[in-house]
């Protein structure tokens, strides 16, 4: 089940995270590099998240533990995102906040 998270989280955050980018105009390494930065952001966060979520939704109460987890998740993607696409900061924050949000808001539809 992480594998298939994992990917469906790649295959989302990749394209929203490039469309974020081309339709702002910003200037990085391409929107393209941008979405490829978002999936390796994904994967090299991905485990660490889906071990702590299941350590903490069981000692917290559900949202409180996910918002905390996935504003982590976005500072930390965010950061990868901006040193491999070559974009500002706070832009970089921008495009993991949008593109994280997609993808949880797909897993919380799918899960039901």
């Amino acid at each position: 089940m992480e594998a298939s998270a994992l990917v469906l989280s790649a295959v989302i955050e990749a394209p929203v995270a490039a469309l974020v980018v081309r339709l702002m105009g910003w200037p990085s390494r391409g929107a393209t590099h941008v979405g490829l930065a978002a999936a390796v952001a994904t994967a090299a966060t991905h485990p660490q998240l889906w071990s702590a979520a299941l350590w903490a939704y069981g000692r917290f109460p559900f949202w409180p533990a996910i918002l905390t987890l996935e504003a982590l998740v976005v500072i930390v993607e965010g950061l990868l995102i901006g040193w491999m696409a070559g974009l500002k900061p706070w832009r970089a924050m921008v495009v993991s906040l949008v593109a994280n949000a997609a993808s949880v808001l797909a897993g919380l539809w799918i899960a039901g």
